[in-house]
């Protein structure tokens, strides 16, 4: 009797293994699919937030920690993920969800013509406005949309009293019509670094919504789509208050989703960013209506897989971009640490190069820098001035002004506001000349501790110079501090004012000083 018991109970364990087995390896989705319980299967294959990455990278350092290795696999290599996804369902769409034409040495080129001519060879079917789709211009944004093979949509961005994008496009695949509209962070006048148009409005997101689903719903669209860059917690608050669309493609906060997310009737996800992942989205239909939504990521090393025609034109501007950047400024021997959610929320090795680099060039007594104009970090080794744009890729000068001290205060907690949210905090001010205390178990406005200059507390009614750039001196991410200082010198950009710091000093062997020091940290 009891051999037959070891027996069944073997038995019920390998039952249980296989079912495991099954379920981890088994699309359970495509099994109900291929039973008849759904109707039919459309794939949204999809980027974000490439922010001009034509080419690839091995990555040193993650994007996330510094210890992680996330591979940034270019454009053309993304073209031939795309073309294997579409293979297995040519009922597909490829779609973006904003930021792809600025942030690189090769988009730099002639204000991102070579990432417009990779875009083209794509096989997008549309893309939403990012708001650094805005950093050569509102003018240069409107000629990249006349020139793309595919729209740029967004329902919320207007000129001139008058909608300067589309709102939406209906595409019909497999037999589904699918409403596809976009929308555009508020902010994005504050995060421009080129200019503040005048008769730019960014209508509130919920009412561009509410009015374009209703002509959709009227065009007896299957399922509708947002290609949102308003950041995946903006998305959150809009399912709240506005029903009938059945999933958001997230962009703007660079968060790689490794599951779909649902509130009320509205799935959501987001791909990562910097090419890193392809996402794909899989809308199931049941008696006509989306009945459920799989996710997955897809990446690869093998660079054979590599679009050849996209793969030509990346070649060209990176080939121009590393002729313009071969020139080496220095070294050194630690890595320089900028990776985005930390140079958002606390000060790192980097932060505190360019800072100083901008106070010793400026000539000024602190320097304020915000965080998020820091977006890559420089392995150690040798550096030249193409490894010095990968961090400092935007048009952002030097400025010298006169500030005082009650502002600087007001300033540094203006930074803590999203404390300490590396992804929406690129206002975090990293500091040369100053260091300063963050009380992390406070609420919003009542962060910051102190402010010391030469180990006293920093005088409120004197007048100090400040280096900072023309991006918060304008009032980029909302800072009002600087609107009225006076102006002393204007510079170089930043990338080459790090760059002749690094002449000057040589070897760097930068180490984080404590500059910023946080208690009470709540948050992990």
């Amino acid at each position: 009797m009891k051999k037959y018991i070891n027996l069944i109970v073997l038995g019920i364990l390998l039952a249980s293994a296989a079912v495991y087995l099954t379920v981890r390896t088994v699309n359970l989705n495509d099994m109900l699919l291929g039973i008849g319980y759904y109707d039919k299967k459309i794939s949204l294959i999809n980027t974000g937030d490439v922010h001009g990455h034509l080419v690839y990278e091995e990555a040193n350092g993650g994007y996330y920690t510094l210890d992680e290795v996330n591979v940034q696999m270019g454009l053309p290599l993304v073209k031939g993920i795309v073309n294997e996804l579409r293979q297995e369902n040519p009922d597909s769409l490829f779609i973006d969800s904003g930021d792809m034409f600025h942030g690189t040495n090769e988009a730099n080129i002639d204000e991102a013509k070579g990432v417009v001519e990779a875009a083209n060879l794509m096989g997008y079917d549309a893309m939403v406005l990012g708001n650094h789709d805005l950093d050569f211009g509102f003018d240069r944004a409107e000629a990249i949309r006349a020139e793309l093979k595919y729209p740029m949509l967004s329902a919320n961005t207007w000129r001139d009293g008058k909608p300067a994008f589309d709102a939406y496009k209906i595409v019909t695949v497999g037999g589904k019509k699918i409403g596809v509209f976009g929308l555009t962070v508020p902010e994005s006048l504050s995060n421009m670094n080129v200019s503040d148009p005048k008769g730019v409005q960014f209508e509130d997101p919920a009412k561009s919504a509410e009015k374009v689903i209703a002509d959709l719903r009227a065009q007896k669209v299957d399922a509708i789509i947002l290609l949102s860059h308003l950041g995946d917690d903006l998305d959150k608050e809009l399912i709240k208050k506005v029903d009938g669309i059945d999933f958001i493609l997230s962009g703007h906060h660079h968060w790689l989703y490794t599951d779909v997310k649902k509130i009320n009737n509205t799935y959501y996800a987001e791909p990562g960013s910097y090419t890193t992942h392809v996402g794909l989205a899989d809308l199931y239909f049941r008696n006509g209506k989306v009945a459920a939504v799989g996710w997955s990521l897809h990446k690869t090393t093998d660079r054979s897989k590599e679009d050849k025609a996209v793969a030509e034109v990346a070649h060209t501007y990176q080939t121009i971009a590393l002729e313009r950047g071969k020139e080496v400024v220095g070294s050194s021997i630690v890595q320089l640490n900028g990776v985005r959610s930390q140079v958002r929320s606390k000060e790192t090795n980097l932060a505190d190069l360019i800072a100083d680099a901008m106070r010793q060039e400026g000539g000024a007594d602190i320097a304020l820098l915000n965080g998020g104009g820091i977006r890559e970090s420089i392995p150690k080794g040798e550096i030249n001035l193409y490894d010095v744009g990968k961090p400092l890729p935007f048009v952002n000068s030097l400025m010298v002004v006169e500030v005082q001290g009650d502002k600087i205060y007001d300033a540094l907690e203006r930074g803590l506001r999203e404390w300490p949210n590396g992804a929406s905090n690129g206002g975090f001010l990293q500091v040369s000349g100053i260091a300063y205390e963050i009380d992390g178990s406070k609420p919003a406005g009542q962060r910051l501790v102190s402010v010391t200059k030469d180990g006293q507390p920093l005088d409120k009614n004197k007048v100090f110079k400040v280096a900072t750039n023309d991006y918060l001196v304008n009032g980029g991410d909302n800072f009002e501090e600087f609107k009225d200082a006076r102006l002393i010198s204007r510079g170089a950009l930043l990338r080459d004012v790090l760059a002749a710091y690094m002449k000057r000093n040589g070897v760097v062997a930068q180490e984080i000083d404590g500059r910023i020091k946080i208690v009470g940290e709540r948050y992990k």
